[in-house]
């Protein structure tokens, strides 16, 4: 599993709904992924839950204001912040009106509120807000690299929402992002298998455009079902030259992404374990003991077991070895 990436995604969900930079509050790292994402909807909750009085009485008030009007105050004299947390709740209370004020706003404005709102009225608007409305505020979402954010909203949308959105956002490389951020493992599988293969195949294929790109590629892949992950593994792969190839494992080293990289590997096919045994700086030493006490930190063998089986002998020798030390001291 793709812990440490996953870990950082949640420190980075964590910093928005706080307002700090996440270098800030980088010492809660070592809480995990699982304790983090439940620090941060604990924290979101608290901060809604202290304002329910007061959107209970604009809720009351809700009614009485015509949609136009609701959109053109809100541009004008609303900051973000107030208009996105207490969006959420009036949205809930009076669904069939999110619709009419949605249309009336801009997209930057839109982009301005969603950091501020309720993850759990997120769960309940975003399956009937129609993908015209939200793809001009998703394409300034993934403009701003504001991916966590997005990703709330891949999170509950309709499948036929989900398609829309994949074919009107042109930036495959922020669709990449913003479904690598996506926190149920299921919900990831479930928004795959929904989209066409060669759809998938794009947006998977932009992984190697930049180091960010790739981490964000490997924890996307390394949290997929086997045979998925074998099927867009085999594609990255197929796209790599030998340098390309290279550049990937350093920056697999240089990014922490080792562990995603064993994971996509245990699931590849043969002629992408071949390529990865064949290349020169997986072969080093050093490199081979990097791969190898990664492994051992993480209990992840399956993946250097297999790419040991197309290593020069020394170098297999090694790995099994070094697996059945661990193993045993593990026992």
């Amino acid at each position: 599993m793709s812990g440490d990436l996953v870990t950082r995604a949640q420190l980075a969900m964590l910093a928005e709904t706080l307002g700090v930079p996440t270098e800030r509050i980088r010492h809660l790292e070592r809480l995990g992924a699982e304790h983090l994402r439940a620090l941060r909807e604990r924290i979101s909750e608290q901060l809604f839950d202290e304002q329910a009085a007061t959107f209970a009485r604009m809720s009351r008030l809700a009614p009485l204001v015509p949609n136009g009007l609701v959109a053109k105050v809100s541009q004008s004299i609303v900051p973000p912040l107030v208009a996105g947390r207490a969006a959420g709740a009036l949205g809930v209370d009076h669904p069939g009106r999110a619709k009419g004020v949605l249309a009336d706003l801009s997209p930057q404005y839109m982009a301005d509120c969603a950091p501020y709102l309720d993850q759990r009225t997120v769960a309940v608007l975003a399956p009937s807000i129609p993908p015209n409305l939200l793809i001009p505020a998703a394409n300034e979402l993934m403009k701003r690299r504001a991916y966590v954010t997005a990703s709330w909203f891949l999170d509950y949308a309709t499948p036929e929402a989900l398609l829309d959105l994949e074919a009107g956002i042109p930036d495959k490389a922020g669709l990449l992002h913003t479904t690598s951020l996506v926190q149920s493992t299921e919900r990831l599988n479930q928004i795959i298998r929904l989209l066409p293969t060669e759809r998938v195949a794009v947006i998977v294929r932009t992984a190697i455009g930049s180091p960010e790109l790739l981490t964000a590629g490997l924890s996307l892949l390394a949290r997929l079902a086997p045979e998925l992950t074998a099927d867009l593994g085999d594609l990255l792969f197929e796209e790599l030259d030998a340098d390309g190839l290279t550049e990937v494992l350093r920056t697999v080293v240089g990014q922490g992404a080792v562990v995603e990289l064993l994971v996509v590997a245990a699931a590849v096919r043969e002629d992408a374990l071949r390529r990865i045994a064949a290349d020169p700086y997986l072969t080093d030493p050093a490199t081979v003991d990097r791969f190898l006490a990664e492994a051992a930190e993480h209990d992840e063998w399956d993946g250097l077991l297999r790419v040991a089986e197309y290593l020069p002998d020394a170098l297999a020798g090694r790995v099994t070895e070094g697996a059945e030390r661990a193993r045993a001291k593990a026992s």
